[in-house]
């Protein structure tokens, strides 16, 4: 019944809206960024790449010296404002999300430190 709708890419595509999601909470990233933080599955470059095509996503060369990074259009800015407001509506909370991501990797990197740091005691 509704099988020509284009949302349907989105959703269909699992770990489509996160990408969305991610690069509205945190700015622009690299494809490895996004690897990392999201999924490493092998289509993960295909799902870019459909985003891309959607209009909701581009890439810059150079960012901020760093390698290319994958950053959300005008359009793209929408789709992810909506998929906040569904997420609240649904009782969710996507600052709280933002918040754990964070703190969960400053917990790696902090917990790496001090790891490295009991190695470097021990030579």
């Amino acid at each position: 019944m509704f099988e020509g709708l284009l949302i349907n890419r989105i959703f269909d595509e699992k770990n489509a809206p996160n990408i969305i999601l991610f690069l509205y909470l945190f700015g622009p990233k690299t494809r490895t960024e996004i690897y990392d933080n999201i999924s490493r599955n092998p289509r993960m470059a295909v799902k870019i790449e459909m985003l891309m095509s959607m209009g909701l996503i581009e890439e810059t060369y150079g960012y901020n010296g760093m390698m290319n990074a994958l950053y959300l259009t005008d359009l793209g800015e929408k789709y992810a404002t909506s998929l906040c407001e569904l997420e609240k509506l649904s009782g969710g909370n996507m600052e709280k999300s933002r918040w754990n991501h964070v703190m969960s990797n400053i917990e790696m990197f902090t917990v790496g430190k001090k790891a490295k740091s009991a190695v470097d005691e021990k030579k």
